[in-house]
């Protein structure tokens, strides 16, 4: 994985747009994903299959400016893909969950590149993330070893974060259908 300082400068770089909503939980899960994939999400297909049901029916119609897919990495090797979006552009459910789980098994996890990125966010935090919050996640984080965590409650409000965690070329497949919808070509 790209050494920590890009990864953050990056992250950095996209989190200014949501500087307003973005808590320390937004960042850490941010650089969770970008390190370590979804892969803390699929411990087998029922689970994933259930959550993306019970998700799918409460979408609602994309956000504005919100993007089919957002990069979590500069090289865009894991990015979120935003299911209101997705569905509003024909995506299909079934697809979309075989793209997850697949991505889940073959993206690497790489603990140690969250880690080392987490603590350079520690040592450098933007303005809009506040110190105390950042030791607090990080002593109860660290406690547990890094696990993954939910988006901070500010953020679910004012986001309505509705995505899947997948390899840059599960997306890619999954645009280029959409794109063949669109054309009628398949």
């Amino acid at each position: 994985m790209e050494d920590s300082a890009r990864l953050l400068t990056f992250a950095k770089a996209r989190w200014r747009a949501d500087a307003d909503a973005l808590g320390v939980e937004d960042a850490y899960k941010w650089l969770f994903h970008a390190a370590r994939g979804g892969e803390h999400a699929v411990t087998d297909a029922s689970g994933p299959r259930a959550w993306l049901d019970r998700e799918w029916e409460t979408l609602g119609k994309p956000r504005p400016g919100e993007r089919l897919i957002d990069p979590l990495r500069p090289d865009g090797a894991i990015v979120r893909l935003n299911l209101r979006p997705y569905r509003a552009a024909g995506g299909g459910k079934d697809a979309l969950l075989a793209a997850f789980v697949a991505s889940a098994r073959e993206f690497r996890a790489d603990p140690a590149a969250f880690a080392a990125a987490w603590r350079a966010l520690g040592a450098a935090l933007p303005p809009y993330l506040a110190r105390a919050e950042w030791e607090r996640l990080d002593r109860e984080a660290s406690g547990g070893g890094y696990p993954a965590v939910h988006h901070s409650p500010a953020y679910q409000r004012a986001r309505r974060p509705a995505y899947r965690v997948l390899t840059g070329a599960r997306a890619d497949r999954l645009r280029e259908e959409l794109a063949r919808k669109g054309t009628g070509r398949g």
